[in-house]
């Protein structure tokens, strides 16, 4: 019997959808979960790989110009919206990028990977246009840049231990079931367990002992933050993900540094705003004070014998 595959994403039902009409999603841990949560993934994932609007011939995300940036958040808003939409812009383009680069990895991994580059070039993927295709080939995927990272990528996975075993959810979803929609979210402990059970138990001895290992900390320093914890356990958070948590959260979002790049590019325009102001009118002043100047060189020129009155503080005490 043949193994099931994924077929391409069309994702029917977001296609389908009136004009103006567009689907509610909850944002938690800057991504979405709930009712419309896998339209909303997969058509995310549509977004990237249509050659119209997310760009596949560049090197990287970073290379991808602002305005593309601006044409797929505004496809991403014509289908969904949510109470706080605009805030989530950096977070959904972030997911986005996840989702083009795993594409692309997939590409190299299914069509040249260990081919011939010429055959290669002759297994171009459906929807791929020959130039980008071409491009990729010759030049992406045969860069030493693009070499190191697959080899490390690849390196990394066969790392990966204690696995989760909840297959296509993702773990916010299991955080925000219980207990962080209401704001009160499971210690990391829960999640672990949550996460990593098989038919209600946790099967390997690795994972049972580092449960264990979690679950003291959690009853012995109950004061310590999640992040915390997995820093304990797991050692230092700088990658992307943050052991346990899923994608869409980072280690900074965990120890407090959540400011949003639209939060810091605002508060850097006021800033920017005030102090032009301040040196508005300190340029101001000075220009009186020099017109000032001038009036009395003129007034004194024009009048050698006058003497000024005398205050009453210039007098001194006897």
């Amino acid at each position: 019997m043949d193994k099931k595959v994924r077929g391409s994403n069309k994702c029917k039902e977001v296609a389908s959808l009136d004009i103006g009409q567009k689907l509610k999603v909850t944002f938690y841990n800057n991504r979405t979960v709930g009712k419309n949560s896998n339209l909303f993934s997969r058509h995310l994932g549509k977004i990237v790989r249509d050659r119209n609007i997310c760009p596949l011939g560049v090197s990287s995300w970073k290379h991808i110009k602002e305005e593309k940036l601006n044409h797929m958040w505004a496809v991403v808003k014509d289908k969904f919206d949510s109470d706080d939409m605009n805030s989530h812009r950096d977070h959904v383009l972030g997911w986005m990028k996840e989702l083009w680069n795993k594409w692309r990895g997939q590409l190299h991994e299914k069509y040249v990977k260990g081919k011939p580059i010429q055959e290669a070039l002759k297994n171009m993927p459906k929807g791929v246009e020959k130039k980008q295709w071409e491009w990729l080939v010759k030049e992406h995927f045969t860069s030493k840049d693009f070499q190191a990272r697959s080899n490390r990528n690849t390196i990394n996975r066969a790392k990966l231990k204690m696995l989760h075993h909840i297959g296509s959810k993702p773990i916010r979803e299991i955080i925000y079931q219980k207990g962080g929609k209401d704001g009160n979210p499971p210690d990391l402990a829960t999640i672990f367990y949550e996460t990593r059970k098989k038919n209600n138990t946790l099967v390997d001895s690795e994972t049972i002992e580092k449960h264990a290992q979690i679950q003291e900390l959690v009853e012995s320093e109950p004061s310590l933050s999640n992040i915390e914890i997995v820093e304990k356990c797991f050692g230092p958070q700088s990658r992307s993900h943050v052991f346990g948590f899923g994608g869409g959260v980072k280690a900074k979002d965990l120890k407090g540094g959540t400011s949003s790049k639209a939060e810091l590019l605002a508060e850097l325009r006021s800033t920017q705003k005030e102090n032009q102001y301040l040196k508005d009118c300190m340029s101001n002043f000075q220009n009186e004070m020099k017109e000032l100047k001038q009036l009395k060189e003129f007034f004194l020129a024009q009048h050698p014998n006058y003497q000024p009155p005398i205050q009453e503080n210039d007098y001194s005490d006897p």
